[in-house]
């Protein structure tokens, strides 16, 4: 008697979950249903059961339908997707931790973005549509079809902010950003020369490389000694040249004139490349914000 009582439960769960995969038994129950072992479309090889059922009044068996994978081709599948789901999380605090250690907004820029940046006359009203026309582009494209950006205006006319909005909308879309200016990142550089730094030279480089845009702000306003100064034109090709193909933003208060004095000829000819140079030359908004 118990056995046949786990037969009946046996049937009556197979039902179940045949009419799960069949919508056409749903109000039926003029069946009966059967397991036998299939060989896996995907790997041929014979594995788990299968469902076959057939009407009372037939002599038909019709199997369902529930999977073309075998139950080791599921397991295979499942651990795939897991491995994916770690890679992207290893990805992810990858990425956190790039911009835990370089994406350095200043306290005033934490809430800029496009819509409260001050247009104050049609240069900042061009820079602030170069800025989103910039951002949409990236979005848009991969990679290789993006292209770099040069800010050189006055003190005061918004270029941080811009890059700032930049930073923000694309960080929130998923990508890696790194913002800092140059002063600081060539502090960084120095830092690795430390006994038990953290991190090494080239741990700088290979850091930086891996961002989908580093924004370098205020390029060329680095001072020191006269060997300071030279060394910091070294390092500063350095990190424009490890840049090439990726794209970089840069912003300067120096003009073309001015800016290739400041950092070299070298490092300014490689700021070229697949870039394009917006002019923000004007007042200073900042002025219109003192105390009367």
């Amino acid at each position: 008697m118990i056995k046949a009582d786990q037969a009946f439960d046996m049937q009556r769960l197979y039902k179940k979950m045949v009419k799960r995969y069949v919508p056409e038994l749903q109000d039926r129950d003029d069946f009966t249903v059967k397991t036998q072992r299939r060989v896996c479309d995907k790997c041929g090889s014979e594995s788990d059961s299968t469902f076959l059922y057939k009407f009372q009044e037939s002599t038909e068996w019709i199997e369902v339908s529930v999977s073309d994978e075998c139950l080791n081709c599921n397991k295979a599948k499942e651990l795939q997707e897991f491995m994916k789901k770690q890679e992207f999380q290893a990805s992810s605090d990858r990425r956190e931790q790039l911009m835990k250690d370089y994406l350095m907004i200043p306290s005033d820029l934490v809430d800029a973005g496009f819509k409260n940046y001050k247009e104050t006359n049609h240069v900042t009203a061009r820079a602030l549509k170069e800025a989103v026309e910039y951002t949409k582009h990236f979005l848009a494209n991969q990679e290789e079809d993006r292209y770099s950006l040069i800010l050189m205006g006055s003190c005061g006319t918004g270029k941080s902010h811009l890059c700032v909005a930049i930073a923000r909308t694309l960080k929130e879309k998923g990508f890696a950003v790194g913002f800092l200016t140059t002063g600081a990142l060539l502090a960084k550089i120095k830092a690795t020369y430390n006994k038990g730094a953290s991190k090494s030279e080239e741990d700088i480089f290979k850091d930086l490389k891996r961002f989908s845009l580093l924004i370098l702000d205020d390029v060329g306003s680095e001072t020191g000694s006269k060997d300071e100064f030279a060394w910091s034109k070294t390092k500063l090709f350095e990190v424009v040249n490890n840049r090439i193909g990726k794209p970089t933003i840069y912003t300067s208060n120096f003009n073309e004139i001015e800016l290739p004095q400041a950092i070299g000829e070298r490092t300014f000819s490689r700021m070229f490349n697949k870039t394009k140079f917006i002019d923000v030359f004007t007042d200073d908004y900042r002025k219109t914000l003192r105390i009367q």
